[in-house]
């Protein structure tokens, strides 16, 4: 299908959905899964009328029963979204069961040759040799019924009413009391930030394919994923967070998808906060530079996001608005902002929510008026741009100094507090501008003579950065449109195999050239040499020797003097590009990249300099 259409009918779906999203269907199924004969077995019944998926439509309370065949066997590699059957291994996040437009709640009792899985309260479970079967009761609103199954062996936690279990393949197992043991934990922050727990039950189920996704009460996760050590540390926590944002509140689709953002601030940020000072800087940093590698012009307002389709989008709906969350924090300090969160929680458990339930629950337990904020940050699209800072300074007798400092913002204007840190000689003091005009001053009284001053230096304000702040990344090239990309030497012969990497690694449109016109962003493929070569005749700055004799290829992220981003990918002769299709579109955050095979031994994220200036 056309990636547009398919985007469209997604988006479609999802604003239908909001509308109808109230009212809930129950919905009691009794299913068989017969892998020899490649179906499902399906008996049951629901509380109000529904659609079978050959089309028909019992009436409410009416039995129904259906045989539902399987879809088309694939392999891990060959899946691209969707139901996947292979051998024992079950995916079907859809269409098996009866539709409705409304959300719902079930009583499902499965019996299976191999262990399966659907969201709800387990009893009546039964494991022998050549049969399970259980009962799976969801009395919370949920979006569908997922049937997972699979040749897993069960581990189980524990955690005060919650039932934490991982279903993993064999060779596992090391994995699984972790996987638990770190579950345990977050779900008791997440329930000391917000509230009990919205399920009886956390699962975290293996999968044979590259998925990640997200249900009520479970989470379904590549193997290959689940391996990796910093897994615990991030997605993790995302996907438990996502039973209260996402699976317990739902986005109002139709004004904007403020969940992936508000799970990202609270999930992935603050488990880096709660690490250390240095990873939280870091984790906004990337956010900005990810946000100033995206084109103006697809620059969005944050509630026109409905679901991630691409890097573009994951900035605006992920980054930018968990951007707008931190800024909200910085606003109302900790002790208001978690009092409302647990408000907005509680009043909306289980209901659609918009953007502006979400400032009625901050106004109520702060008692002031954020709608300056929420117009602002989530109604416009772009960021303030500051592009110039000067301060002054005079004695005030023995009551100290007094500055006058002044920003200057391009259009449009954004009305902000801005940080700022003062240096005194021996001490760092922070302060902040106030920001409401294309022109600000500000005054500011410190005790000692200053004789510096940094704006944001600790990037704590969504905005536009300045030029020593945001060295060229990949990400820049990713997100750009009309891209030239050239191959050199061996790689022109043979471009269906960088075709294929850059299919996957740029959002926009590209055309192969035998030479880049430096008129549009580009890419050059080649060889070492071939590299050194066009770069030398192009008067661009050279690659510099690898690091040990073992890197097969170097990435670096550059600019032209005009701010024309490109890209230089240079292999080492004899390396298959191929090696990079699979990893290196998941690497847009860093300025240069080492590998060997596919595998990246070092990275660099460039160097950072804040807008700094000396006080006069």
């Amino acid at each position: 299908m056309n990636k547009r259409l398919s985007l469209c009918l997604t988006l479609l779906t999802l604003l239908t959905f909001a509308v109808t999203a109230q009212a809930e269907t129950h919905i009691t199924l009794s299913v068989q899964v017969d892998l020899e004969n490649r179906l499902l077995n399906v008996q049951g019944h629901a509380n109000k009328a529904v659609q079978l998926p050959d089309g028909t439509r019992p009436k409410a309370n009416e039995t129904f029963s259906y045989d539902w065949t399987f879809p088309s066997d694939h392999t891990p590699e060959d899946w691209r979204g969707g139901a996947f059957i292979k051998g024992t291994d079950i995916y079907l996040p859809t269409k098996w069961y009866p539709q409705t437009d409304d959300f719902l709640t079930f009583d499902v009792s499965v019996t299976s040759p191999v262990t399966t899985i659907l969201p709800g309260k387990i009893s009546d479970e039964k494991i022998t040799m050549d049969q399970y079967s259980a009962r799976f009761q969801m009395e919370q609103p949920s979006e569908g019924i997922p049937l997972f199954a699979g040749p897993y062996k069960i581990s189980q936690l524990q955690q005060g009413p919650v039932t934490l279990r991982t279903y993993f393949y064999e060779g596992m197992e090391n994995l699984s009391q972790p996987y638990l043991q770190r579950s345990a934990k977050y779900i008791t922050r997440f329930q000391n930030q917000i509230g009990p727990f919205p399920f009886s039950q956390f699962h975290i189920i293996a999968a044979p394919i590259p998925a990640g996704y997200g249900f009520s009460g479970l989470t379904y996760m590549g193997q290959r994923v689940l391996h990796l050590p910093f897994i615990m540390e991030s997605s993790l926590g995302h996907e438990i967070l996502h039973n209260y944002w996402g699976n317990g509140v739902f986005p109002d689709y139709a004004s904007g998808n403020w969940a992936e953002g508000l799970t990202t601030y609270m999930a992935d940020y603050m488990t880096a906060e709660l690490s250390s000072p240095t990873k939280a800087r870091d984790m906004r940093l990337s956010w900005l530079r990810d946000y100033n590698a995206l084109p103006l012009d697809q620059d969005k307002p944050v509630t026109t996001f409905v679901s991630k389709h691409g890097a573009a989008s994951q900035v605006i709906g992920y980054h930018k608005v968990a951007f707008i969350f931190h800024m909200l924090r910085q606003t109302l300090g900790d002790r208001q902002f978690f009092a409302g969160i647990r408000h907005f929680w509680m009043s909306f458990a289980f209901k659609s929510a918009t953007w502006t339930d979400i400032q009625t629950s901050f106004e109520t337990v702060s008692q002031a008026d954020l709608t300056s904020f929420f117009q602002q940050w989530t109604q416009s699209s772009g960021a303030p741009h500051f592009t110039s800072l000067s301060a002054r300074a005079k004695r005030l007798g023995e009551d100290g100094w007094e500055i006058d400092a002044t920003i200057l913002q391009t259009n449009p204007i954004f009305k902000t507090i801005v940080p700022v840190s003062i240096g005194t000689g021996d001490d760092l003091l922070q302060n902040h501008l106030i920001a409401n005009s294309r022109l600000s001053h500000s005054k500011i009284k410190v005790p000692h003579r200053p004789n510096a001053i940094s704006l944001d230096p600790d990037f704590h304000i969504l905005r536009r950065l300045g030029p020593n702040e945001a060295p060229p990344i990949l990400r820049d090239i990713m997100l750009s449109d009309q891209v030239e990309v050239s191959l050199l030497g061996k790689l022109a012969q043979h471009p269906s195999a960088t075709q294929q990497l850059m299919d996957r690694f740029l959002e926009g449109a590209f055309e192969i050239s035998d030479k880049p016109s430096l008129q549009k962003p580009f890419v050059l493929v080649g060889e070492d040499a071939d590299i050194a070569n066009t770069l030398q005749d192009l008067r661009l700055t050279p690659n510099d020797e690898p690091d040990t004799p073992d890197i097969t290829a170097q990435i670096r992220a550059a600019k032209l003097a005009n701010g024309l981003p490109y890209l230089i990918i240079a292999l080492k002769p004899g390396t298959e590009i191929d090696a990079l299709l699979r990893p290196l579109p998941h690497y847009g955050k860093y300025s240069s990249l080492q590998f060997n095979g596919s595998r990246v031994i070092e990275k660099s994220s460039g160097q950072t300099q804040p807008i700094a200036v000396p006080i006069r």
